[in-house]
């Protein structure tokens, strides 16, 4: 009797001890606190936001700062967004105001038009967490991703328009618009000039 009340207690106490291990388990998502979205415009452009609670990320980048100490560790170093088999680095990385108690990073830049595929990698996280992807032609694709894992191949094709006119095209024709009525008046007063030297 006292053995199997013995065992009963042992075992309730390894249920509780189980209890709480998985709800510790289950608050570890919540510790990341990941969130990411990639938006996409016709042109190609994107933006990027990724946010993370702030004490982890803070923490997560301590090793980084370590490696390097005279540099600040570059957030934009642990994201990788590779496109049709090539890397697509960010043009510009900013820190931006976020709700308590996360911290956030928005990255802007540019894929080409052609762009078909995208696979992505962040560095950070250890736990799954959504990429939501908000595609120029209104589609929203969401990928979960496995912590530290590439995404699978996400579809970019369909999206993008290249510009009708080339940059070096508008540059021309604006220069053409601005030098025509300066000719047109060259001429006109040519004219005038030759018309008083040479009166009828």
């Amino acid at each position: 009797m006292i053995a199997n009340l013995s065992r009963m207690v042992s075992l309730r106490s390894l249920l509780v001890i189980a209890a709480v291990l998985s709800g510790q388990v289950g608050h570890a998502h919540d510790f990341e606190r990941t969130q990411v979205t990639l938006t996409f415009a016709r042109d190609g452009s994107f933006v990027l936001d990724v946010a993370n609670d702030a004490v982890w990320l803070e923490h997560r980048l301590i090793p980084f700062r370590d490696a390097a100490p005279q540099h600040a560790p570059s957030f934009a170093d642990r994201v990788v967004l590779f496109v049709d088999g090539r890397e697509v680095r960010p043009a510009s990385v900013e820190r931006i105001p976020a709700p308590a108690p996360l911290a956030a990073y928005r990255m802007r830049g540019r894929v080409p038009a052609t762009a078909r595929s995208l696979r992505w990698y962040y560095g950070l996280p250890i736990d799954p967490y959504p990429l939501t992807v908000r595609r120029a032609d209104g589609r929203i694709v969401t990928e979960e991703i496995a912590g530290d894992a590439w995404s699978r191949p996400i579809d970019l094709s369909g999206q993008f328009r290249a510009p009708a006119l080339g940059a070096t095209t508008i540059g021309v024709a604006m220069a053409a618009l601005f030098l025509v009525p300066l000719a047109i008046r060259y001429v006109t007063t040519s004219r005038r000039g030759t018309t008083r030297r040479n009166p009828e």
